[in-house]
């Protein structure tokens, strides 16, 4: 592993960015030990977390609010020292191609219960029998970005959608005229956003990959200096390398409106919460939708009509809590009917993707305090 840059805490530790092939890691260097641990960068999004090093009989500690600082002057040197600007706008371009990927159905039989890898999706198309394509806008629209769906929606079967060419399903709808329109209108939530994700994607941020493997950053590297980066071949490879991750950013962009209104609480006791709350139980299912995790959740109904779901993990990892999300009755079905795509309502589903705009909403935050945003 080559060092990249360096920051000095004080005598006894010495920050690294090293790397070796694709993602860059940190380097937690005890001069006093002469040891070296090598971490990726996720590690530094927990603001609960400290970092202890052994110094002579003793255990010193750092607080994570004490080093951040260092991490964050760490990745900007190695922005320079990686000359990763081009990468990263490259990683927005591509971003952008994979998160407006279309899904589509040629049967009226599959526009029902709608297979979940076809939910991931912004945009769903429909087309008859030698017909016409209608594109569909699965996603809950700002009051800006309504008026303008409204304006270019055509009446069809099953439903109201943009009119396609015959014949021509474009594999990403970034460049059509009426994506364009509504990512124009609003760049907070389409555009702005991607530029702090592709960095941290670059670094080694968490990308939900199945036992930390960074399956997706590791892709990322690999991809963006090709000159088919954004090819359709590229891009599906990308999203079946990062489907856990590119499945929440979806989430995060359909409800995005909601999230604000959106909380989430970290208990021991989910269901001994609900009960102090006289929360009434309502339903009861399992979740294996999200990542690799089992969930029993149950849905609980308040007299005021907010809605309210106890995870309980099958598994419980070491000091993990219950989470209990809240949200109003009726952004509940606003979610119920957007995650739908026109089909039946999945209520599993639908929660599996409010988690996931919740991940990926708190994700964000602690990456742009890491990347020094």
């Amino acid at each position: 592993m080559s060092v990249i840059a360096e920051e000095v805490m004080d005598d006894d530790l010495t920050l690294l960015l090293v790397r070796s092939d694709n993602l860059p890691r940190l380097g937690i260097f005890n001069t006093n030990t002469n040891k070296k641990k090598y971490v990726h960068l996720s590690w530094a999004e927990g603001a609960e977390r400290s970092l202890k090093i052994k110094v002579g009989r003793s255990v010193k500690e750092y607080p994570m609010e004490s080093i951040i600082e260092s991490i964050t002057s760490l990745i900007s040197k190695g922005e320079e020292a990686l000359s990763l600007r081009s990468l990263e706008w490259r990683g927005v371009q591509l971003l952008c191609d994979i998160l407006h990927t279309t899904k589509a159905a040629r049967s009226e039989a599959d526009l029902g219960l709608i297979a979940e890898n076809k939910r991931e999706t912004l945009w769903y198309a429909y087309t008859p029998k030698k017909g016409k394509w209608y594109m569909r806008p699965c996603f809950v629209p700002t009051e800006s970005e309504a008026a303008i769906l409204d304006q270019n929606m055509q009446e069809g079967g099953p439903w109201p959608g943009f009119l396609l060419q015959e014949g021509c399903l474009p594999f990403t709808m970034r460049n059509a005229p009426v994506a364009k329109e509504v990512i124009n209108s609003n760049p907070k939530r389409w555009s702005e956003f991607l530029l702090p994700v592709s960095k941290g994607l670059l670094f080694g941020f968490s990308d939900w990959s199945l036992a930390g493997e960074h399956t997706f950053g590791e892709a990322f590297w690999k991809t963006l200096p090709g000159n088919a980066y954004r090819s359709e071949e590229s891009v599906n490879s990308m999203i079946s390398a990062g489907r856990p991750f590119v499945a929440r950013l979806i989430a995060y962009l359909r409800l995005w409106p909601m999230l604000e209104r959106t909380r989430i609480e970290f208990v021991q006791d989910s269901a001994k919460l609900a009960e102090e709350q006289q929360l009434k139980k309502r339903e009861r299912f399992e979740m294996t939708g999200h990542g690799d995790r089992r969930f029993k959740v149950t849905r609980f109904v308040s007299d005021d009509g907010q809605v309210a779901f106890g995870l309980v993990p099958d598994t419980r990892l070491p000091g993990e809590s219950d989470r209990v999300l809240f949200l109003s009755g009726d952004d509940w079905e606003i979610c119920l009917e957007t995650c739908s795509l026109g089909g039946d309502k999945d209520p599993q589903y639908t929660v599996s993707s409010v988690i996931g705009a919740v991940d990926v909403r708190d994700w964000y935050a602690r990456i742009r305090h890491c990347l020094g945003l």
